[in-house]
């Protein structure tokens, strides 16, 4: 009964909008419904309709509350919003995802599906330079934090790769300054890393 309460009030509140248009006491009532949603595909349909009607308001709060649903979206574990909700403090010029986002959407969709189970393998094959290892050094990150407690690994042909990759995974970590890793994931902390043996450990 709570759950059909919470969809009728919803409800309303989206027919308001739609009468007399969106305002952030109404997009925020929305997004705290959200947060509480139960059910994963009504969840992701509510949050994508409050990202779109706060997009229109043009305002600081507005800004906010969209970058408050990328987070969410994120933590519910959507990849392309994790992207994007990582870099979401970097300056346009340093960002590496959302300049790529329309080469590199049909990547993030299959990793989206190996993340969720649909795969069990991928194979990735494109051309040098269109960023490919650095979105896997992403996806790695946010896999990290969904499932602290597994043993992911990444590896390259060479130590001076798998050496990069390593402090580049570990920027992210705890880089707060460039990256929003922990707005993420606040529940879970590196415990210890290892340059020698280039590994880090997590826990939640």
């Amino acid at each position: 009964m709570k759950g059909m309460a919470s969809m009728d009030i919803k409800d309303k509140i989206k027919r308001v909008i739609e009468k007399n248009g969106a305002d952030m006491e109404k997009l925020l009532d929305l997004f705290s419904m959200v947060q509480h949603c139960e059910n994963p595909t009504e969840r992701r349909e509510w949050l994508l309709y409050v990202r779109s009607e706060a997009r229109k308001l043009r305002s600081a709060d507005a800004y906010e509350l969209i970058r408050k649903t990328y987070v969410l979206g994120a933590q519910n574990g959507n990849f392309d919003d994790y992207c994007i909700a990582l870099e979401w403090y970097r300056s346009p010029e340093k960002r590496f995802y959302l300049p790529r986002r329309m080469v590199l959407k049909p990547l993030v969709d299959d990793l989206q599906d190996l993340f969720d189970g649909k795969l069990d393998f991928l194979g990735v094959s494109l051309p040098p330079r269109v960023g490919k290892s650095t979105l896997c050094i992403f996806f790695m990150t946010f896999i990290m934090g969904h499932r602290p407690a597994a043993a992911s690994v990444m590896s390259g042909h060479s130590d001076k790769l798998t050496d990069g990759f390593y402090r580049e995974l570990l920027s992210i970590i705890t880089d707060d300054t460039q990256y929003r890793w922990h707005d993420v994931f606040p529940g879970v902390r590196l415990v210890d890393n290892s340059p020698k043996n280039e590994t880090i450990d997590l826990e939640r």
